[in-house]
């Protein structure tokens, strides 16, 4: 297997007229709901609101979103350092942004940024089977972060007496996602190309994603605290976007606690990841400005609030994520042609 190359992954794809189609109907969704929301509320007031945010608050936002790129940069950078590989952090921290905004913009439960700093790695010179090795433990450590948050928002739900017919579909539906998803990276990392029956070996491409599986580095995916190290950093990355969240709602003057602030953010994201449409657009905003505003806040503060928080999460990263994007899918592309 050639060293500067990893084949069998996925080719991702920019966004084409598909994802376009979709971007169009959640700004459109998105157009409704904050029409909606200022039907009930004063236009005056969601404007003054939003051009009172205190500018040291959003600061600490900006420092917030940051702090989730290098936590994202961190899990690639442990588990190159457990192998001995050495990579820049700089380096990763750039793949973190392609990784972070391709989730949101190339919508597949997380796998299209994974890809992607996956090739990116190969390119950078970082052998195969470490770079399988370095997928699984990251794909693992997501999911099973994002499990971990959402369960423990419904469990916040239900505690209070809050959770009730409206929220336990929403319930039942992301824990039979991210379980799923969760058990299946878990049987990749404990059987790798044994997974694959015996009798679809037959067929090329089953055989070679066979052989990539089975070259995984087993004393790495068997490593607890490194794996436990990953998780952390990725329940890291939740915990400061849910952060951002409240100090978006701190700048406006919004009164809100931070368990409040968390489970409005995960609830969102739960709405958002089971939405088919991209960014969450639309379906994010609605439900989090809804929630913080069933939690005792204003109509007009809850939207500023959340179009605050998208706009450092989403808005912002755009211009640079799309071209670090496809700066990093046109180096790759021109790698793969030389070799």
């Amino acid at each position: 297997m050639d060293r500067k190359s990893v084949p069998g992954l996925p080719e991702i794809e920019l966004p084409g007229i598909g994802a376009a189609i979709g971007w169009l109907a959640g700004l459109l969704l998105l157009g409704v709901i904050v029409s909606f929301a200022l039907h009930f509320g004063d236009v005056q007031v969601f404007l003054s609101t939003l051009k009172s945010a205190d500018s040291l608050w959003l600061a600490a936002a900006v420092a917030f979103q940051i702090a989730t790129y290098a936590c994202a940069a961190a899990v690639w950078f442990r588990i190159l350092s457990r192998a001995g590989t050495r990579q820049s952090f700089a380096g990763l921290f750039k793949l973190a942004v392609v990784q972070l905004f391709a989730n949101q913009a190339l919508p597949s439960s997380g796998l299209s940024g994974t890809m992607i700093v996956a090739k990116g790695l190969a390119r950078r010179g970082v052998a195969p089977p470490l770079v399988m090795t370095a997928l699984l433990v990251d794909g693992f450590s997501y999911y099973a972060s994002y499990l971990m948050v959402g369960l423990l928002a419904f469990v916040i739900l239900w505690h209070s007496g809050d959770i009730g017919a409206a929220w336990l579909p929403l319930a039942i539906a992301f824990v039979t996602v991210l379980l799923a998803l969760v058990l299946a990276t878990f049987l990749l990392i404990r059987r790798q190309g044994r997974i694959i029956p015996k009798a679809a070996l037959h067929w090329a491409p089953a055989a070679k994603m066979a052989q990539i599986l089975g070259s995984a580095r087993t004393d790495i995916l068997r490593d607890g605290k490194l794996i436990l190290e990953a998780f952390f950093l990725q329940i890291g990355v939740f915990l400061l976007d849910a952060g951002t969240l409240w100090i978006a709602a701190r700048s406006v003057g919004l009164a809100v606690d931070p368990v409040s602030a968390f489970l409005s953010f995960v609830l969102a994201s739960g709405v958002a990841t089971l939405s088919p449409i991209p960014l969450g657009l639309g379906t994010f905003e609605g439900t989090c400005t809804g929630l913080l505003h069933v939690m005792g806040s204003g109509i007009e503060g809850s939207l500023a609030a959340t179009l605050i928080l998208r706009g450092f999460t989403l808005w912002l990263p755009m211009v640079p994520g799309l071209w670090l994007l496809r700066s990093e899918m046109d180096e790759t592309a021109l790698h793969d042609t030389n070799l």
